[in-house]
């Protein structure tokens, strides 16, 4: 058994290059060496290009028939670790002081995590040394920290937590100062439920919550519905008919097509707020009144399930059946000392290696250019002033369930699959990850879909909330490595 110490040390050292390339990417961002067109075109490529490539190159070796089995397992025990967040966030609002603004944010913050580029980088460290394969495993870990990837994107987008960020600024909702207000427990959403029924007590909620975000969004889709702007996002207010109502359209219209139809949001950026974007979005518009024969319920499922096409996903359903169908593996790799076909091209390598080649030396910036990017956002966030306008108590309630409940539950969810026979328990990878990414902080895609909705941009309760989490996560993540690394 390890040592104390190499536990420890195993823990720590493959974060402190994590830690560092953070560093130089804020670093970066304060010396204006990085701003935001550049943290946008560098997004994109890594989250369209690069991390595709990524998993492409490394699951096609790393999945055979034998361990392909761990797909379920994975993507069970990452909806589990979600349904766990969502059921502490929504106690964390009922429980303590959350600006008024935020009641859907806290949920979504709480509930999804960053199984991105800090996972990656973890694993790709870790799994490199002892006790390990690094011939093997650091491209089956890359390969199970994609599935954690996908079931992210499923529910973020597919199942609609992006959209229902919007519900924080729907009409009615208090914004700014007005949004500090302290509301007394039986006026939340669950309190006001429990007074009404349970105490038969005529607890009344807040104006603004007069009606659910659903209702208000049913009667904004058939306002906008009877305008021919089905997408226009609930809460827009669009007039037409002068430049600066033309960028209000724009920078609506902008978020809707962000949310539905993909995982990488891209800021608008000054140029969008000119008339001839505003015209450009119109004519959308008109594009699609030509689809009006289908029924609006039809079309909002198939624009909704259109979103799991996605690079990560096309990457995933082209890289599996490659990686499984033994004919078409030997094309990419030499599959020869497990019993497979044996083909060579002329240099000796199976014919579509440099697929597999380009594949990784492309996909290789994934994780550095990620956590570079991620050091430039903390360099640009804001947080209130004073301090005491923060929610201290809930921001601490969400680090603690986090980065320190959700990875005890880990833990023990991890051990009763094995012993229920779901992971096998000689797959030290599978272990690994599976309790590694159970105390990953927040995912900091919901920082930019959150500004897009908000109507002046302002997301500073975010901003604070992700901030306390990824200062902590150095200390957290390298304990919880080293203790996934002793259960593994």
């Amino acid at each position: 058994m390890a040592s104390a110490g190499f536990l420890i040390y195993s823990g720590v050292m493959p974060l402190l290059k994590t830690l560092l390339s953070i560093i130089v990417g804020y670093v970066l961002a304060r010396m204006e060496l990085f701003p935001r067109a550049s943290s946008k075109g560098a997004s994109q490529l890594t989250m369209n290009v690069a991390l595709p490539l990524l998993i492409f190159s490394n699951i096609v070796p790393a999945f055979t028939p034998q361990n392909v089995s761990a797909i379920g397992p994975m993507f069970l025990i990452a909806f589990i670790y979600q349904g766990f967040g969502f059921f502490f966030g929504i106690l964390i609002r009922e429980i303590f002081y959350v600006p008024r603004n935020f009641w859907q944010g806290i949920i979504i913050v709480t509930g999804l995590s960053n199984w991105g580029n800090l996972p990656n980088a973890i694993v790709l460290s870790v799994t490199a040394q002892a006790p390990f394969d690094p011939s093997t495993d650091p491209a089956l870990g890359v390969s199970f920290v994609a599935i954690f990837t996908v079931a992210y994107h499923i529910t973020f987008f597919v199942g609609g937590a992006a959209h229902s960020l919007s519900w924080d600024y729907l009409p009615g909702i208090p914004q700014g100062e007005a949004a500090e207000l302290h509301v007394p427990w039986k006026q939340k959403p669950l309190g006001s439920l429990f007074a009404r029924y349970i105490l038969k007590e005529n607890a009344f909620p807040p104006p603004s919550l007069s009606k659910s975000p659903m209702e208000v969004e049913a009667a904004l889709d058939e306002t906008n519905e009877g305008k021919g702007l089905e997408d226009s996002p609930s809460g827009s207010t669009i007039h037409l008919g002068s430049d600066e109502e033309g960028h209000q359209l724009t920078r609506q219209t902008t978020r809707v097509s962000i949310v539905s139809t993909g995982p990488y949001p891209v800021l608008p950026t000054p140029s969008q707020s000119s008339t001839p974007q505003a015209t450009s979005v119109l004519s959308e518009n008109d594009q699609r009144n030509k689809f009006s024969f289908i029924p609006p319920v039809v079309r909002r499922v198939i624009r909704h399930l259109s979103t799991i096409v996605t690079p990560v996903t096309v990457s995933l359903a082209i890289s599996l059946p490659i990686a499984l169908i033994q004919p078409l593996k030997a094309l990419f790799v030499d599959i020869s000392s497990l019993g497979g076909p044996n083909l060579k091209g002329p240099d000796g390598r199976p014919p579509l290696a440099f697929i597999t080649d380009t594949a990784d030396f492309i996909g290789s910036m994934t994780v550095p250019l990620a956590l570079i990017l991620l050091g430039a956002s903390f360099a640009r966030l804001s947080v209130p002033r004073p301090f005491s306008r923060l929610p201290i108590l809930a921001m601490l309630a969400v680090t603690f369930a986090k980065m320190l409940v959700l990875p005890v539950i880990g833990v023990f969810v991890v051990q009763a699959m094995i012993k229920g026979g779901l992971i096998n328990h000689n797959s030290r990878v599978e272990k690994f990850v599976a309790m590694l990414l159970s105390g990953s902080p927040s995912a900091v895609n919901q920082l930019i879909v959150a500004s897009l909705y908000s109507p002046d941009g302002n997301v500073d309760t975010l901003a604070a909330f992700l901030l306390v989490q990824y200062v902590l996560m150095f200390i957290s993540s390298s304990a919880l490595t080293a203790v996934s690394l002793l259960l593994s």
